[in-house]
């Protein structure tokens, strides 16, 4: 049987699902669309090169973000989202959280751009959504996360547990510090930075 080996940005995806958080639980959930996205472009900017040996996994096969309305955006990131949830990997469940405005916002202008909501029967009001892997996407993502090696766990379980436990707002404020590039285009920019 052959070990199975991070490729790509989808076993990133999923690995970061999987992997324990603040809580130790495996299979954590991560609490709304915003922080899942702000979490992988951090992954990409401050992880990923700590994580890359014994992978296959570059900033060339990783989520590529551009400055948006709401800072770094990546539509891949929805898309994959999509992929596994259509696929039964992962499972979205109404979050008890409070959506802030701009994930709505982002959320929508996803929608609008991507052709996902084009048909008035699929409008619903923006929810916040939790995400977490269904069985079939535990099963799937276990024997990858056990071929990681220790430091590798390690780095993926301190990633997670701190951006879960943090506010969204002050991953947000830390995102528009510290990568102003990634804000150019940003509608918020005052309101987070404020």
């Amino acid at each position: 049987m052959t070990t199975p080996k991070v490729t790509n940005r989808k076993d990133i995806l999923l690995l970061l699902l999987y992997t324990p958080g603040k809580t130790a639980r495996f299979n954590e959930p991560i609490i709304g669309r915003t922080r899942l996205m702000k979490m992988l472009f951090l992954f990409r900017e401050e992880a990923l090169t700590h994580f890359r040996q014994g992978s296959d996994i570059t900033t060339d096969n990783f989520y590529d973000f551009f400055p948006w309305d709401f800072g770094p955006f990546s539509s891949q990131v929805y898309d994959d989202l999509m992929f596994f949830i259509l696929r039964g990997f992962i499972e979205p469940s109404p979050s008890s959280q409070e959506a802030l405005p701009e994930s709505e916002e982002e959320w929508a202008k996803w929608l609008d751009e991507s052709g996902a909501d084009d048909t008035p029967e699929d409008f619903s009001p923006f929810e916040e959504q939790t995400f977490k892997l269904t069985l079939t996407g535990e099963t799937f993502t276990k024997p990858m996360y056990e071929a990681l090696s220790s430091s590798q766990q390690r780095l993926l379980k301190e990633f997670k547990a701190k951006l879960s436990s943090s506010p969204l707002r002050a991953i947000l404020r830390y995102v528009y510090k510290k990568y102003p590039d990634q804000i150019s285009q940003s509608k918020i920019r005052e309101a987070v930075l404020a």
